[in-house]
């Protein structure tokens, strides 16, 4: 099975924390192929950025649809999702919406932690209210970076907030809501003795359940 994982933004280093993320998940039976889209922002930070990516991602996974089985949107905005989903038969989930599955498999409520300041919990809001996730939501909090640098967050800082998100907020689970954060769910899950959820893991979960279904019930 051929798992293509686009990170709509342009940066290097955020490809590459997807990359090292999805290493430990690859098996004989399982390749995953990380990439990212050109000429587009560093960080998907805006709505007009959203647009820009999501086109971006559904082009690019429209030519290279012969090239794999299932696709990943590595991007906590999930641009372009809908419209993938529109545009190609083989299946496509996006981290947010495979993390918030995980995120209530665990409790009734989640909290997101994210990149940016609080100018950004307003968009978080309307991706929560897309999945129907409302009454789900503890609280958004972040760490008051850019997506690069969030890259660098250290488990410390981290694990503050989650400790907020937990006694304050009263979250059953917490999602680590940027690209920038993958592959540390599982670690600080261990470190915390709570459920962390990074996205990277459940994306490939999700992808790789949905094409096996599609090809049993074909």
């Amino acid at each position: 099975m051929k798992i293509l994982l686009i990170n709509p933004n342009s940066s290097a280093i955020v490809t590459e924390a997807l990359r090292a993320a999805t290493a430990p998940l690859q098996t004989e039976s399982l390749q995953i192929q990380v990439t990212h889209c050109v000429d587009t922002p560093k960080g998907i930070v805006s709505s007009y950025d959203e647009l820009k990516a999501g086109l971006a991602v559904t082009e690019l996974l429209i030519r290279e649809e012969s090239n794999y089985d299932a696709a990943i949107i590595g991007c906590f905005a999930d641009p372009g999702l809908r419209a993938a989903r529109e545009q190609l038969a083989k299946p496509v989930t996006g981290l947010y919406e495979s993390s918030s599955i995980f995120a209530k498999l665990c409790g009734r409520r989640y909290s997101i932690i994210a990149s940016g300041d609080e100018t950004d919990i307003s968009p978080w809001i309307g991706s929560v209210r897309n999945l129907g996730d409302t009454e789900n939501l503890a609280s958004i909090r972040y760490i008051g970076s850019t997506v690069e640098a969030a890259v660098t967050a250290t488990d410390e800082e981290i694990c503050q907030i989650i400790d907020h998100c937990r006694k304050k907020d009263g979250a059953d689970a917490v999602i680590l809501g940027c690209a920038a954060f993958a592959g540390r769910g599982r670690h600080l899950s261990n470190a915390t003795g709570f459920p962390i959820i990074d996205g990277i893991e459940e994306s490939v979960k999700i992808a790789a359940m949905m094409t096996a279904y599609r090809r049993t019930s074909q």
